[in-house]
């Protein structure tokens, strides 16, 4: 009996994109899909097999029509959509798979201060006997 490794699940998250609201679930890359989507990225964009490739992995989403019906998550379903939008899910599911976190926000959030005390300082006389060096 040997080890069925688990597969790895991603839900990802578009909050704070274009594309908020958006919820994907996407199976992992496989080493092998990871290397032929790159290939294909550094070719010629990829084409078909890039979508191909994409709705191997689509486990679910939210996605509706105009008319407020599911599209389905299939090749066909894919096909239907903006490019740029696929696309941005495919580089999320990238990320994601690569372990890389989403930038900081911007901005400080305004804390409260170093609860650390001030070390006391004194101020040093800037008279010229001061400053002289004795002999």
């Amino acid at each position: 009996m040997g080890y069925r490794p688990p597969r790895k699940i991603y839900n990802l998250d578009f909050t704070g994109t274009d594309y908020e609201g958006l919820a994907v679930s996407m199976r992992g890359l496989t080493i092998g899909e990871e290397l032929e989507l790159d290939a294909l990225r550094e070719a010629d964009g990829g084409g078909r097999r890039v979508f191909e490739l994409m709705t191997g992995l689509l486990v679910e989403w939210n996605i509706e029509d105009d008319h407020g019906q599911p599209v389905p998550a299939t090749f066909d379903g894919v096909c239907t959509q903006d490019a740029v939008m696929v696309m941005a899910i495919l580089n999320a599911l990238q990320g994601a798979a690569s372990g890389v976190p989403d930038p900081l926000p911007n901005g400080s959030t305004s804390g409260e201060p170093s609860p650390v005390a001030l070390i006391p300082t004194e101020t040093l006389s800037s008279s010229p006997e001061s400053s002289a060096v004795p002999a």
